[in-house]
């Protein structure tokens, strides 16, 4: 249903009349479509961060029995769509544990942002903390539309999923087709429901 990737335009700021030196990363964007992440069945990258609490965290502790499911999103300090969907992830924690499934959202902010939304929103759900996008670079998921190193949103990456079996190997990966289509494509996520339905028929 989600597996793979569909195809899209390019990915465009939600401005009347983008400027033209966005044309070439939104190209860049476009072009990347098709081979996006780690496609399913290959090995995802290994790694190790902190999460909100300054523990660090791997795939292997993060799995249930069947895998992990990781949200790849924006920020939680300055993007309201992606705390959107952080707490629809948290409302469905006890689902995907039923399923078997681990779950946590990674993003590029410091731990201490990230300690700070949890404890304001009372998150239980793991907060992995991607500082300077190296996991995201590993998953080749950054966002070419943010080239320029001074902005804000530098080094984020589409929003997408990913479920890894214990053994490393992607099981699925969830992002709406407007991720890299129309304007504030961002805004639109694949539900919790989804990717947990679409699981149990694997």
């Amino acid at each position: 249903m989600f597996r793979a990737l569909l195809g899209a335009a390019a990915l465009s700021f939600a401005l009347s009349s983008p400027a033209p030196a966005q044309a070439e990363p939104a190209a860049a964007a476009s072009e990347a479509a098709a081979e996006f992440g780690p496609a399913v069945g290959e090995a995802a990258p290994v790694f190790t961060v902190h999460d909100a609490r300054g523990v660090e965290r791997s795939l292997a502790d993060l799995s249930g029995t069947n895998g992990v499911v990781i949200y790849f999103n924006r920020s939680l300090d300055w993007c309201p769509i992606c705390l959107r969907q952080a707490l629809e992830v948290e409302a469905s924690l006890d689902a995907f544990a039923d399923a078997g499934w681990g779950v946590a959202i990674l993003t590029y902010d410091s731990t201490g942002t990230l300690a700070r939304v949890a404890d304001q929103r009372q998150l239980a759900v793991t907060l992995l903390a991607d500082e300077g996008s190296v996991v995201v670079d590993a998953f080749d998921v950054r966002d070419p539309i943010y080239s320029d190193p001074d902005h804000m949103a530098h080094g984020v990456p589409y929003p997408i999923a990913f479920a890894i079996r214990p053994d490393g190997r992607v099981a699925g990966k969830y992002w709406h087709e407007g991720g890299l289509g129309g304007r504030r494509g961002y805004a639109t996520r694949v539900s919790t429901d989804d990717i947990i339905a679409d699981l149990a028929g694997d």
